[in-house]
């Protein structure tokens, strides 16, 4: 009798055991669902805003090259340290002045751009 005590009690736990299991691997995989989830919509966040940064520093790249031409052609040859100076002074004139008014018009661009493709 006492055997038969210890059986069930065993097969009892085993079950409950059995039990917390599943349920544990249910709540598992629905909190990787949700990471999953999370990862794609974050990632797919920092795409956009990835592809808006490289437009305005290529558009940057394009406005300094054709000022540093036309800052060339309008200046004496300058040698050694006062080039270098120029070639700083210019780099900050033409980012300071130009980066707000790209970097606004290129996320206007996109915004314009997802709102007809929505």
């Amino acid at each position: 009798m006492l055997s038969e005590y210890k059986k069930s009690g065993a097969a009892l736990f085993i079950r409950k055991i059995m039990l917390n299991m599943k349920k544990m691997k249910v709540e598992l995989n629905e909190h990787r669902y949700y990471l999953e989830r999370n990862v794609e919509q974050r990632t797919e966040h920092l795409l956009k805003h990835i592809a808006v940064l490289e437009s305005c520093n290529a558009a940057l790249c394009d406005k300094l090259i054709l000022v540093q031409r036309d800052h060339a052609a309008l200046q004496p040859a300058s040698h050694g340290k006062d080039a270098e100076t120029n070639a700083r002074r210019l780099k900050l004139y033409v980012m300071n002045n130009h980066s707000q008014e790209l970097i606004g018009s290129n996320v206007q661009g996109i915004l314009d751009a997802q709102a007809a493709a929505a």
